[in-house]
């Protein structure tokens, strides 16, 4: 039974290995080439992003051991993520197990290893934080309740190392608490290994904060009371979405995650005993492990976030594991067929990133040939995502400058979300003081979340020229302000790059 869980687990996203590096990813083996082995990795983490700071030594530090192993192979790392993924689908099944009968802790476990929203954090190399911050934040967990007291040193220590994955791992004294009530742990065993951890934890932010300069995170996302409202609709809509349904464009289709949300609370209202309180535990850790992440929203465009969601998974999938209906046969295999679809759809979004991959690799290319070494490539749009996956936009400079005979310097303009690879689909011509973009829906302009214009690098600024569609819109005009001359304007047009105008204006 458990290999069964391991197979599915590994099997939803066996397409990712081929998925090659997709935008941050090469910032990460930026970071690697700068750090000098493990010491480097503690003392100057700054994963350097433009929108934010943060300082996870010890992902970068089993990264250095990937690439120690195997070298620049993508495959390795998404080997090693899908190898995380498995163990912590054991875990959650363990965690189950505390809390339901055997039939529900396996529905749980085979939910999460099949849940559809996982894509982020185990097909995209950069968003294995979640995994290895989950997979130790599990396993400190599981030590706390081990035994009454429980090896509480241990349950501190792998919180501290989890904290230094990921900084959603200092939810887990609060997790662990709700944990320990629920399985009925009262008094001194209630607060003692959430106390170990939460001082472990205080260690791990006072070095934090040495080696970063401050707190870090992202700098620009204010902690407002419209964008908690907002970033709470949009956790509460992706839970329940499948990344294929693209609900923004055709918003009758909320009428999905509408249901599946409703299904599910009328049956935590009429569960019994031991499964509602169970199920009541499971939405506690959705709340609890979501607080942290209510300044982000998921972008359900292009599935931007949905890694914020792998921790409040554990949860939600352990609370539907708790009201499933098991004990009739009818029902068993309703449940079954349940498990089957999102294990489709999980492959299905897989594909995505396999597909995302390819574009990556070409364009790089195409744009690595176009700089032959000498000022600026402008990219006038750009491949964000291919459908439910990452593709270019943070990392490209830093991708295209690994490539012999590049650009002195590459950036871009605008973003598009390709949803066909159509070529053609995208076209830019000139106009007085902008170049003017029109794409077509099989990849769409897409902007940033309530505003119509941007300066997403400091060579280009953006803006919509038409209706904007909840964040996508099909006209655009860029205004370049390259900072290398000569000067290579050219776009992604649906499939591969194009020239637009090889000098400067």
């Amino acid at each position: 039974m458990l290999a069964t869980l391991v197979v599915a687990a590994v099997g939803v996203h066996l397409p990712a290995l081929g998925a090659g590096f997709l935008a941050d990813d090469y910032v990460l083996l930026r970071t690697l080439d700068r750090v000098d082995g493990v010491p480097g990795a503690f003392t100057h983490n700054d994963l350097g992003e433009d929108e934010g700071h943060f300082y996870r030594p010890l992902w970068v530090t089993a990264h250095e051991g990937v690439r120690a192993l195997f070298g620049d192979r993508p495959a390795a790392f998404h080997a090693f993520d899908l190898l995380l993924f498995a163990v912590v689908t054991l875990e959650v099944w363990l965690l189950a197990r505390r809390l339901l009968d055997p039939g529900g802790a396996t529905a749980a476990a085979a939910l999460f290893a099949v849940y559809p929203r996982h894509g982020e954090s185990v097909a995209w190399i950069s968003g294995s934080t979640d995994l290895l911050a989950v997979a130790l934040g599990l396993a400190a967990l599981l030590a706390a309740l081990r035994a009454r007291g429980g090896p509480i040193a241990a349950a501190g220590a792998i919180a501290a190392a989890a904290a230094l994955a990921k900084e959603a791992a200092f939810t887990l004294p609060a997790l662990t608490a709700l944990t320990l009530f629920a399985v009925g742990r009262r008094g001194r065993e209630l607060v003692v290994a959430p106390l170990a951890m939460l001082g472990a934890q205080a260690a791990v932010v006072a070095l934090r904060v040495a080696v970063l300069g401050g707190v870090g995170g992202y700098g620009d996302h204010a902690w407002t009371p419209l964008r908690i409202a907002a970033a709470s609709a949009s956790y509460a809509a992706a839970a329940f979405t499948p990344p294929q349904l693209d609900v923004l464009r055709h918003p009758v289709l909320l009428v999905v995650p509408g249901a599946v949300a409703a299904a599910l609370a009328w049956s935590v209202v009429v569960a019994r005993g031991e499964r509602r309180r169970a199920a009541a535990f499971g939405l506690g850790w959705v709340v609890l492990a979501l607080l942290p992440s209510l300044n982000l929203i998921v972008d359900l465009n292009t599935a931007n976030g949905e890694r914020l969601l792998f921790l409040p998974s554990v949860g939600l999938c352990v609370a539907v594991g708790a009201v499933l209906p098991l004990h009739r046969q009818g029902a068993t295999l309703a449940s079954a067929a349940l498990v089957a679809v999102l294990a489709a759809l999980s492959l299905f979004a897989s594909v995505s990133w396999l597909r995302a991959g390819r574009i990556a690799d070409r364009v790089v290319r195409e744009a690595a040939a176009l700089g032959r070494g000498r000022g600026e490539l402008l990219l006038l749009s750009v491949p964000e995502s291919y459908r439910n996956a990452r593709v270019l936009g943070v990392g490209l400079d830093v991708a295209v400058g690994r490539e012999p005979s590049a650009a002195r310097r590459t950036a871009w303009c605008a973003p598009v979300q390709v949803l066909d690879e159509r070529a053609g689909s995208v076209r830019f011509h000139r106009e007085t003081g902008t170049i003017a973009g029109r794409s077509t829906w099989s990849a769409p302009f897409t902007f940033p979340f309530r505003r119509r214009a941007d300066r997403l690098t400091p060579d280009c600024a953006y803006r919509a020229t038409g209706d904007v569609t909840l964040g996508r819109g099909l006209a655009v005009a860029v205004i370049p302000a390259p900072r290398e001359r000569p000067v290579v304007f050219a776009y992604f047009d649906g499939e591969r790059l194009r020239v637009l105008r090889r000098r400067s204006p």
